[in-house]
């Protein structure tokens, strides 16, 4: 078992990293996101790692922070989502959006993900509900409002059921709502507000 690989990020491909450990050059299926750009190659870093094994094929899947590989295990762990769709999901979503897909039920946000249906996604709800709480990183952002929103009170919560309306899911609406600055604004402003930053993300 690899628990993590370090070294210098060699490259970045469309769904992997090249970590170079000591002249010896991993590929790692990873979510190639803004974190991992951010790094940049030639520069050191450090992925969670899990290692399937197959009769056929070896593949090693990592992560930058450890919770994430954590809930990717869990992912995997869901009846037909193997490590390729638990990547995907991961990567097409952030894993603050995916954990609190699951603790509030939201099973449409996870139907974004190209290849994840219904049943599937019903299915990851169901059995991970339970394992997975609602997201507690410091970097969370706007608390009260998401608080508030997921409560069903306050103007947050209007803002989040209006977008809600107009055909985005609730896990979307919490996502722009931390975004943005809440406090002492009326329903129509914070609208105004989230559907502008609905429309870049």
């Amino acid at each position: 078992m690899i628990a993590y690989v370090s070294g210098l990020l060699a490259d970045i491909e469309a769904s992997s990293a090249v970590v170079d450990v000591n002249g010896v050059a991993y590929r790692v299926f990873t979510p190639v996101r803004e974190d991992l750009v951010r790094i940049g190659v030639g520069n050191k870093i450090t992925l969670y790692t899990y290692l399937k094994v197959s009769q056929d094929d070896v593949q090693l899947f990592g992560f930058i922070r450890k919770s994430d590989l954590e809930l990717f295990k869990m992912l995997i762990g869901v009846n037909g989502v193997g490590p390729r769709y638990a990547l995907a999901i991961l990567t097409q979503l952030e894993a603050d959006a995916v954990q609190f897909a699951i603790a509030s039920g939201d099973y449409k946000a996870l139907t974004k993900v190209s290849g994840i249906g219904a049943k599937t996604a019903q299915r990851i709800v169901l059995d991970l509900k339970d394992k997975v709480g609602m997201p507690e990183r410091s970097d969370i952002g706007n608390t009260v409002a998401i608080t508030s929103a997921a409560s069903g009170t306050g103007v947050a919560a209007e803002a989040a059921a209006a977008m809600e309306a107009l055909g985005y899911s609730r896990t979307e609406a919490m996502q722009v709502l931390q975004r943005i600055d809440t406090e002492g604004r009326t329903v129509e402003q914070i609208l105004k507000d989230a559907l502008k930053q609905l429309a870049i993300m």
